[in-house]
């Protein structure tokens, strides 16, 4: 899983789906335990990870295994991924199309058939970055989807930060991240067809 996590960062970084500003991921790969990215993937590393760079964590955030501090937004995963046991992976990015609705708190609209059935990825309340409020109403926002997030993977927006996905591994989560990239330059670009 570790080099599985390894190629999901590279391609997170070198197809624009997060920037220097931050992104995290974390999957589940046992009962309480959780890989997770460390504190400064994207600014520090860029993404360039190695697999002993992924901490493994309890769902009390306590590290088990790996060097290196754990990531601000660490409760935000640990919440989603130990109350859903469809969920396996969980990954917050700021992907390039993606962010003028990050920006703007608005929604992005399902108009691919990629993303049919999903519904639109919606947006939160603004909260501080990194607090723990933040994180519990991002849980919130998977909780009040949970009939639709324990059988598909879904998006959300944390407004004038970036969004977070789900899914049942690490590639499906990856998906939904391309997939929710792609319907938010399909909707930015809709006026110039």
């Amino acid at each position: 899983m570790r080099q599985e996590m390894v190629t999901v960062a590279r391609l997170m970084w070198e197809r624009r789906l997060t920037n220097a500003a931050g992104g995290n991921f974390a999957v589940r790969v046992d009962d309480n335990r959780i890989l997770m990215s460390p504190s400064l993937m994207s600014e520090e590393k860029h993404c360039d990870m190695k697999p002993e760079d992924f901490l493994l964590i309890d769902y009390d955030q306590n590290i088990l295994e790996g060097e290196g501090r754990l990531s601000r937004e660490g409760l935000m995963h640990v919440l989603i991924l130990s109350n859903f046991k469809e969920i396996e992976c969980t990954i917050h990015a700021h992907p390039f199309y993606c962010m003028p609705f990050v920006a703007q708190c608005k929604p992005i609209p399902n108009v691919t058939e990629a993303t049919m059935g999903r519904g639109e990825v919606g947006c939160i309340e603004w909260t501080k970055a990194y607090s723990e409020e933040l994180s519990r109403n991002v849980y919130q926002y998977f909780e009040d989807h949970r009939e639709l997030a324990e059988k598909k993977p879904i998006g959300m927006i944390m407004p004038k930060h970036g969004v977070v996905v789900s899914g049942p591994s690490i590639y499906l989560a990856y998906s939904m991240l391309e997939r929710i990239e792609c319907d938010a330059f399909c909707t930015i670009t809709k006026n110039l067809i």
